[in-house]
């Protein structure tokens, strides 16, 4: 934090009178191309709310939405500025009284009322039933896939349990898995959020668990540093797989993929918002694409602490499509210009955003993978996929 200010990350005085500098970075202001959305427009509005220059309404409500949390100003910043927070307060009063966005609230009472952000959790818990014979019920390591992953993407689930399987570590799943309450954080609905923490913590402490392993950054970010503020203890160690299998790649549990005589494959690696700029975790991924699976990342123009968001953070995606569309469809051609056949993420949500953009004629093939899928290819551990995930035959 700045010395200057030593306030300066809940202080709208200091974002709103800086010269701007980290307007170009902010996908949403250069998405919307409104000066009300850029980083100092937002600190702006706080400013004016907290000296009652403007009133409190669903306009200034919609203002507080419009971020999509990842951060990147924040990173920027001279004096720490931390917009996030400072916005959150203004999510948590909209939710209270009825002014956040339509979609905003829907997307909200969905998880409520079904306990998962895609489909009710009594349901994922039948389509859970299909693993079970990769799991052992007794195992203290407990992969979460977290409800975006297991509602939309089961082959990411599947790859994530061929490399448990790799590493020779027995690993169990909760039938019942529900959300982890981060959606609800964010959006500004905390007793909500605070439901969830508490009974994802007691059902891993009634199984015994000591290591929770997800694919999702944005689970692994909640249990790791929300948990607490939301009144729940999470009695076990928390890794991402990047993390998990990274750390098995050291100790020689994960062995690297033998060389094949082909040129290794070009991929170019997004690092999502909660996983690097929230966890600080750049290297994990992009060593096990290059040392485990064999693979060259080649990164793109902006990556690592100043990567662009693709719009699958907070709510950009559910209330303001719009933006969160034309955010991913940039971030593509980011990585179109690599040369790379093959984006490798590590984020369901950055799925979400990318593989619909990707499938544009326009994108040259590109093709978009979970870390997991990649590397349980690159590995020779997922069958019909080679050459860092791309099929053949």
């Amino acid at each position: 934090m700045s010395e200057r200010h030593p306030d300066a990350r809940t202080d709208a005085r200091v974002c709103a009178l800086c010269p701007n500098m980290c307007r170009f970075l902010c996908p949403v202001a250069a998405a919307d191309k409104v000066e009300t959305v850029t980083p100092r427009g937002k600190a702006t509005l706080v400013l004016a709310l907290e000296r009652g220059r403007v009133p409190w309404g669903p306009e200034a409500a919609e203002v507080a939405y419009r971020c999509a949390g990842c951060g990147v100003c924040r990173e920027w910043c001279p004096s720490d500025v931390d917009l996030p927070e400072m916005l959150d307060g203004l999510r948590v009063r909209a939710a209270r009284e009825g002014l956040a966005p339509e979609p905003v609230r829907l997307l909200a009472e969905r998880v409520v009322e079904g306990r998962s952000l895609h489909r009710p959790a009594s349901e994922l818990a039948g389509r859970m039933a299909r693993y079970r014979e990769m799991l052992s019920p007794e195992a203290r390591v407990l992969y979460f896939a977290g409800c975006s992953t297991a509602a939309l993407y089961p082959e990411v689930v599947a790859a994530t349990l061929r490399l448990f399987e790799a590493a020779g570590t027995p690993v169990t799943m909760l039938e019942g898995e529900e959300c982890c309450g981060l959606p609800l954080d964010v959006l500004g609905w905390k007793d909500a959020a605070a439901g969830f923490v508490r009974r994802l913590a007691e059902a891993v402490k009634e199984r015994g668990i000591e290591t929770v392993v997800s694919g999702c950054p944005m689970c692994t970010y909640m249990m790791k540093e929300r948990f607490g503020a939301l009144g729940a203890d999470l009695e076990a160690e928390v890794r991402h797989v990047a993390e998990f299998f990274a750390e098995r790649l050291d100790d020689g549990s994960l062995r690297p993929a033998a060389a094949s005589g082909r040129e290794p494959a070009a991929v170019t690696y997004h690092d999502p918002c909660y996983l690097g700029r929230y966890q600080g975790v750049y290297d994990a991924p992009r060593r096990l694409l290059a040392e485990a699976a064999g693979l060259v990342p080649v990164e793109m123009e902006r990556s690592r602490e100043l990567g662009a968001c693709c719009g699958g953070a907070s709510s950009t995606a559910s209330a303001f499509a719009g933006t969160a569309n034309l955010m991913a469809s940039r971030r593509l051609e980011e990585a179109a210009r690599t040369g790379a056949r093959v984006l490798v993420t590590a984020c369901p949500h950055c799925l979400e955003m990318l593989r619909p953009a990707a499938a544009d004629a326009a994108r040259g093939g590109l093709e978009v993978l979970d870390l997991a899928e990649a590397l349980a290819a690159g590995l020779g551990v997922l069958p019909g996929r080679t050459e860092g995930g791309v099929r053949v035959g």
